[in-house]
């Protein structure tokens, strides 16, 4: 009981951290580097690294204290390549994926943009969807929900790259500015 105390506690104290970084608009960055790609990362995230990762294929999530996440992965460009014949095709395939998602009632695109990122075109989306939760003691219930993504498709590392965060309703306003901060900070080689 003790030990759930203090660490509800320093979860509040970085909650409490997280705000008073966000209102002042400056995040104390440390870099996450693996297999010759990296991307910066406020401090205040706790890094998940897939154990299962490998140069090839794999994926890393950046926990915030508030519950909020971004999500890492990648994969082998020539397996993308069969499929997809650019960033913004893969892209696309990723949003009809989740539209056709039997728990997402209704999904608006709210920005579609072309990035340059480490010298590559990306392709960036902001989305809005509504997603249908279903259970015994909550019944029907739709939650709201904001999604933003990076594509991005590297010859010269032979690996494709999404990152992608999705919110839950009680995301900080400003996180969109976070995300775009981490993702203009992406080197995949």
């Amino acid at each position: 009981m003790a030990s759930d105390i203090a660490e509800e506690l320093t979860r509040a104290k970085k909650v409490q951290q997280t705000t008073a970084i966000r209102s002042s608009n400056v995040w104390e960055l440390e870099k996450f580097s693996v297999y010759k790609f990296s991307i910066d990362y406020p401090s205040v995230c706790r890094v998940e690294f897939n154990p299962k990762s490998g140069r090839d294929k794999g994926d890393v999530v950046f926990h915030f204290p508030d519950k909020e996440r971004v999500f890492l992965t990648w994969g082998d460009l020539k397996i993308a390549e069969k499929k997809f014949d650019n960033a913004e095709k893969h892209a696309e395939h990723s949003l009809e994926a989740v539209k056709k998602s039997c728990n997402v009632k209704k999904m608006d695109q709210i920005l579609k943009d072309t990035l340059m990122i480490n010298s590559h075109k990306a392709s960036y989306n902001h989305v809005k969807l509504d997603e249908i939760q279903t259970g015994i003691f909550v019944g029907r219930r739709v939650i709201p929900h904001e999604t933003h993504s990076v594509h991005l498709h590297c010859n010269k590392s032979s690996r494709y790259f999404v990152i992608y965060t999705m919110l839950s309703p009680n995301a900080p306003e400003d996180f969109d500015s976070v995300f775009m901060l981490m993702s203009n900070s992406f080197k995949c080689h």
